[in-house]
């Protein structure tokens, strides 16, 4: 798969762009890159950083950023040719499926969220939990899920006016995605439920509970489970 754009956000970080747009595909090649950069790692090679369709490379002043477009742009040609699977395969063998219990009796948000749909709360979590749903990247604040991809039955815009705090473990969901609030703090998607889950923990290791490629699956629990969960 070839960069379309390639542009620095700072002095010691390039990124690789591949498209515009939310891809399967395109964000399979991005981790298989990022993947393939961790096992062949450069001198001055500091880590990447996934997005949908794009790899931010941070780097040292051991080397500089025309050094690092080079290896990088080679890199993608070798991965083509000594894993082709890598960019095309979407059971990668570096993911795993995670299943996230989900308090739904917690959504704030899941009553308007039943009206603005025009179905029933219960139709909601069905269509939530009867699907799994690719990790594309972590970002916003540290831990945050951003997945996809929303059955059409559930796509809504993002609230007009944010929340000014929303409660760690809220499960939300926003145009064709579905995200997890780790810790307390503003946003603007609509909560329709919450998980006992810590998605963030910087004494853990990994300090993030997912991780880009994963698959997850929703499981509906009562209010008691979620109380009694550790």
């Amino acid at each position: 798969m070839e960069c379309t754009r390639i542009y620095c956000i700072h002095d010691h970080a390039v990124t690789f762009e591949f498209a515009e747009i939310i891809s399967e595909a395109i964000n399979i090649h991005v981790i298989a890159l990022k993947n393939y950069i961790d096992v062949h790692p450069f001198k001055g090679f500091i880590e990447s950083v996934p997005a949908y369709s794009s790899l931010t490379v941070y780097f040292s002043d051991t080397i500089n950023k025309d050094e690092v477009v080079d290896i990088i742009q080679l890199y993608n040609k070798q991965l083509k040719t000594h894993n082709p699977q890598a960019t095309t395969d979407n059971s990668e063998q570096s993911s795993s499926t995670k299943i996230i219990p989900v308090c739904y009796d917690l959504g704030e948000d899941l009553s308007s969220v039943a009206k603005q749909l025009n179905i029933t709360k219960e139709k909601i979590i069905a269509l939530h939990c009867n699907q799994t749903f690719r990790v594309y990247t972590i970002g916003f604040t540290p831990g945050f899920p951003y997945m996809g991809t929303l059955p059409a039955g559930l796509h809504l815009p993002r609230k007009q006016t944010p929340a000014l705090h929303i409660a760690p473990g809220s499960v939300a969901i926003a145009g064709n995605q579905t995200g997890i609030y780790p810790t307390a703090s503003p946003g603007g998607w609509h909560i329709i439920g919450r998980t006992p889950i810590k998605m963030f923990d910087k004494k853990r290791e990994p300090s993030c509970f997912l991780q880009p490629g994963d698959v997850v699956q929703f499981n509906s629990i009562s209010t008691k489970e979620f109380n009694q969960y550790k």
